[in-house]
């Protein structure tokens, strides 16, 4: 079974999830129409605190976070079979990766809960999600740079992966130096922020399900036929 489409649907997922909730929440008055990614008129969040699109945040979100998790665990196991001989940094993959989805996971349940300890727990769940997959994907286009056979074979790809870390370095760098310096401006940019840093992460995902394509990676179910 070619495990491509899994990854695939683990960049998808998330996108889809705070597109369509964003859609539905401004059909309905509850956020103002714009090019969030652009305008920076509402967060995120905002977009799937309220019935009908916090429901399908919550039903779109959620499993998306535990296919995240499937990613990581696999994509350790896929930077072992290409020859990675880096077993403490693949395992640190799998920690990043796993406490990353753990955050989205809460993230998403909290998100709708009213009072400023339950903003306090999302901002926490936001922020474990973001630093963690950042880090993660950092540690993976490291890796995979690492791989003769990738290198040779699929240097364009590789060369993508590198160009949206750096994006997301960038882009978390002026978020900060920002905040430092002008918090009103700071205040009316954010919002987009968030929106471009989850699609850079997104894309990440997107080009590494290429590769997993571009290398066959396949998940195999075997019967021991000696028994």
């Amino acid at each position: 079974m070619r495990l491509y489409p899994l990854a695939y649907a683990a960049g998808l997922l998330p996108l889809l999830s705070i597109n369509i909730t964003y859609l539905l929440a401004a059909s309905h008055g509850q956020v103002p129409w714009c090019f969030p990614y652009l305008d920076s008129c509402t967060s995120i969040s905002a977009t799937g605190r309220v019935s009908p699109a916090y429901y399908v945040f919550k039903g779109l979100m959620i499993p998306a976070a535990m296919v995240l998790m499937a990613y990581w665990l696999l994509n350790a196991r896929w930077l072992k079979t290409l020859g990675s001989q880096h077993r403490g940094w693949l395992a640190a993959l799998i920690g990043l990766g796993v406490l990353a989805s753990v955050g989205l996971i809460f993230y998403a349940l909290m998100l709708g809960a009213i009072g400023p300890e339950y903003r306090q727990q999302r901002h926490t769940g936001v922020l474990a999600f973001f630093g963690f997959t950042f880090f993660a994907q950092l540690l993976i286009t490291w890796l995979a740079h690492q791989i003769p056979r990738l290198r040779t074979r699929c240097a364009r790809r590789l060369h993508s992966m590198a160009i949206l870390m750096f994006a997301d370095l960038l882009l978390g760098l002026a978020n900060v130096l920002i905040g430092f310096t002008d918090p009103a401006l700071y205040e009316r940019v954010n919002n987009a922020f968030a929106w471009n840093f989850t699609l850079l992460l997104c894309l990440h995902v997107l080009v590494t399900a290429s590769l997993w394509r571009a290398t066959d990676w396949r998940f195999a179910f075997r019967v021991d036929n000696h028994q």
